[in-house]
């Protein structure tokens, strides 16, 4: 994935905005593209986490919830790009961004079950 779009994907994602150039560079170094397909499965309900955190890049994805070890079956409906970061890397990287990403994890937990 080319550089300049993983960057200008990062600065307008609310997430990472208070993160100076520096910053986003770790993310944007450390960051893994991945391609689906149409109809590919990006991850079942069920499947472990396995410390991962992913960013929508393009394209459209479907999730249908049900309670288990992860809340949703995620699916491309059309050609999709994720970026995605093991979580101990970002938090060895960027405490601050890591901080951001519980704070998030957190509020939606807690609107999922209200």
């Amino acid at each position: 994935m080319d550089f300049n779009i993983m960057q200008k994907t990062l600065k307008d994602c609310s997430l990472f905005r208070g993160l100076d150039q520096s910053q986003l560079g770790l993310p944007a170094m450390s960051a893994e593209a991945k391609e689906f397909a149409t109809e590919d499965i990006v991850y079942r309900r069920g499947d472990a986490a396995d410390g991962f955190f992913a960013l929508i890049v393009s394209g459209k994805l479907e999730a249908s919830t049900q309670q288990g070890k992860r809340t949703v079956t995620l699916k491309a409906v059309e050609s999709a790009t994720l970026l995605q970061w093991n979580i101990q890397d970002i938090g060895d990287t960027s405490p601050l961004l890591l901080k951001k990403l519980k704070d998030l994890a957190w509020r939606r937990i807690k609107d999922f079950n209200e």
